[in-house]
């Protein structure tokens, strides 16, 4: 019996542990709970498309060896690829902040990295952020 009564308050200290409290906006003595999971995160997604362009800054025409494309945020160290190989060029939804761009080497070309921040103003009218990564050949 004394096993279930601690057990019982244990697991119920646990469940409310999960609740912050705060301060409700009609007076300073209220106090109310709230789900620390309802707390929304306050990050904006982006979509980044990249695309090669040659040491003059010239779009460039025909295809490359690039085995494929990688970002990095710098906050955090995380790596993001980007779609299936219809979309191999384009990152959907990644979190505010600042990312490092790259390609995967071929065996005679490759491309220069870029770090970037992404933010609203430098969204296009097709919904992508564009990333110029300067290609080049040996």
């Amino acid at each position: 019996m004394k096993k279930t009564i601690i057990l019982s308050l244990l697991s119920v200290s646990v469940a409310t542990a999960g609740y912050a409290t705060t301060l409700s906006s009609s007076g300073a003595g209220k106090l109310a709970a709230v789900p620390m999971a309802l707390e929304k995160k306050n990050t904006t997604d982006f979509n980044v498309r990249i695309t090669l362009v040659d040491i003059y800054g010239n779009p460039l025409s025909g295809s490359s060896g690039l085995r494929g494309f990688w970002a990095r945020n710098e906050a955090t160290g995380e790596y993001f690829y980007p779609g299936g190989r219809e979309d191999e060029d384009k990152f959907e939804a990644l979190p505010s902040g600042t990312y490092t761009f790259g390609a995967y080497p071929g065996a005679w070309d490759g491309a220069v990295q870029k770090t970037v921040t992404l933010s609203s103003s430098e969204v296009g009218p097709d919904g992508y952020i564009v990333v110029q990564l300067t290609y080049w050949v040996e």
